[in-house]
């Protein structure tokens, strides 16, 4: 396994953590997603960075793209509901309880977490469309 591979791992992983913690805020301060947005966060935002994970073994090209589409979407989501969007998940308007330090820390972190992995996944999936007749190049 290269560097690339552990860091896009150790990146995924943490995010997925910091994904779990802040859906217990989430739930705590009375926060729960529904329809659209539930699809999304399942779906996008916590099962697919997990099975690029498993394409990464395979396929590292496709699983550095998926997962830069992925991170992407995610960061864009996060940005509009937790900081542009007014509403109950605005970290503006999350009244000041227990809870609300972790949401608001957890939700800056997911971001920083998803643009240091789209980062990662453009210079991979870049450096292996770089070199299109010789076998995939790896970062790292």
């Amino acid at each position: 396994m290269e560097r690339f591979d552990r860091y896009l791992i150790a990146l995924v992983l943490a995010h997925f953590i910091a994904t779990l913690v802040h859906a217990t805020a989430h739930f705590a301060l009375q926060i729960v997603p529904d329809g659209i947005d539930l699809l999304f966060i399942v779906g996008v935002i916590w099962i697919g960075p997990l099975v690029a994970l498993v394409i990464l073994r395979f396929n590292p090209p496709l699983a550095a793209g998926l997962l830069a589409v992925l991170m992407g979407a995610a960061f864009v989501y996060g940005l509009v509901s937790h900081f542009l969007v007014a509403g109950p998940d605005n970290v503006a308007f999350v009244g000041s309880q227990s809870w609300t330090v972790l949401f608001v820390g957890t939700a800056f972190l997911l971001g920083v977490l998803e643009v240091s992995c789209l980062l990662l996944a453009i210079i991979g999936f870049w450096a292996a469309a770089r070199t299109p007749s010789e076998p995939a190049a790896r970062a790292g």
